[in-house]
C-alpha cells in the first residue's frame, strides 16, 4: 500500500521589531557614513569657522558682556560653532533621502513591508547620532586649541542642549527633505538656510547690539534658541534653559510629524 504524501506549510517567521529597525539603523549609518562628500560638507564650515574666524576675532574682540557676566570671545562663540555643525549635518541627513530616490532604493524601501514608523525612527537615530558625532568632533577640537573653564555641570548642560538641537534640526530638515521633491531645490534651500539661520541669531554679538528689525528676525529664529540654550547652559546651568529646551522640543515634534506623514504619501503614491 502506498504512503500518503502530506505536506506541511509552515508560515514564515515573523521577524521582529528589534531586528527591522536594526535593519534601517544600520543601512542609514552605511549610506550616511560611507560618504566622503557628505561628511566633508558637514565637517568643513564648523572646522572653518572653528579654526579661522574664532582664533582670529579672538585677537580682536577679548571679551563680551553677556547677561551681566564679562565672557571671553572664545567661549562666546562656541555655540555658534556648536550650531553650526548640527545645521550642516542635518542639511547633510536631508540630502541623503534624496540619494535614495534616485537610486531606486526608496522605491524598494517603501515597497517591502516595513512599518512606517520604525523607518522614520531608523532615520531620526541615525541622523541625530550622525549631527552629534560630528558636533561632538567639533567640541573634542575646540577643546584642545581652547580653554574653557566651564564646571561639570555646565559641561553636562551644554550637551544635553546640544542633543535637544539635534533632534529639532535633524527633525526640521528631513521634514523639508521628504516634502519637496525636487533635490535642487532642497540642496539650494540647505545652503541658503545655513548662513541666513546663523547671521540672523545672535551668533558672533549680543542680541541687544542687533538692529532692530534683525533683533525681529532673530526672535522667530529658531538657531537663536539653540544658541543661546546652549550658551546659557554653558555659563549659568541647565536650570537657565527651560525656554530654548521647549522651543527645540516642540520643534522637534512638528519637524518628525510632518515628516512622517509626509513619508506615509509618499508611500502611498508609489
Amino acid at each position: 500500500m502506498a504512503a500518503a504524501l502530506t505536506f506541511e506549510n509552515k508560515p514564515p517567521a515573523p521577524r521582529g521589531r528589534v531586528s527591522d529597525l536594526f535593519a534601517v539603523v544600520y543601512r542609514e549609518y552605511a549610506l550616511l557614513a560611507r560618504n566622503r562628500v557628505y561628511l566633508i560638507v558637514g565637517l568643513t564650515p564648523m572646522l572653518i569657522y572653528l579654526l579661522l574666524v574664532n582664533t582670529s576675532l579672538s585677537n580682536l574682540v577679548q571679551n563680551v558682556d553677556y547677561r551681566g557676566m564679562n565672557v571671553p570671545f572664545t567661549i562666546f562663540l562656541l555655540p555658534m560653532t556648536l550650531a553650526m555643525s548640527v545645521v550642516s549635518a542635518a542639511g547633510t541627513a536631508g540630502m541623503a533621502v534624496f540619494q535614495e530616490e534616485t537610486s531606486g532604493v526608496a522605491t524598494q524601501l517603501w515597497s517591502y513591508p516595513l512599518r512606517r514608523s520604525r523607518f522614520l525612527l531608523g532615520k531620526l537615530i541615525a541622523g541625530v547620532s550622525l549631527v552629534m558625532a560630528q558636533t561632538l568632533l567639533g567640541l573634542g577640537v575646540a577643546a584642545l586649541i581652547f580653554d574653557f573653564p566651564f564646571t561639570a555641570g555646565g559641561w553636562i548642560g551644554l550637551l544635553v542642549m546640544l542633543v535637544f538641537a539635534s533632534l529639532a534640526f535633524n527633525g526640521l530638515y528631513l521634514a523639508a527633505a521628504i516634502t519637496i521633491t525636487d533635490h535642487q531645490v532642497f540642496m539650494v534651500l540647505s545652503n541658503v538656510s545655513i548662513p541666513v539661520l546663523v547671521f540672523s541669531a545672535p551668533s558672533l554679538y549680543t542680541i541687544e547690539s542687533m538692529p532692530t528689525v534683525i533683533q525681529w528676525i532673530a526672535m522667530v529664529n529658531p538657531l537663536t534658541y539653540a544658541i543661546n540654550g546652549m550658551r546659557d547652559a554653558s555659563l549659568f546651568g541647565l536650570g537657565e534653559t527651560l525656554q530654548p529646551m521647549v522651543v527645540m522640543a516642540v520643534m522637534a515634534v512638528v519637524g518628525y510629524t510632518i515628516g512622517g506623514r509626509a513619508l506615509l504619501n509618499r508611500a502611498r503614491n508609489l
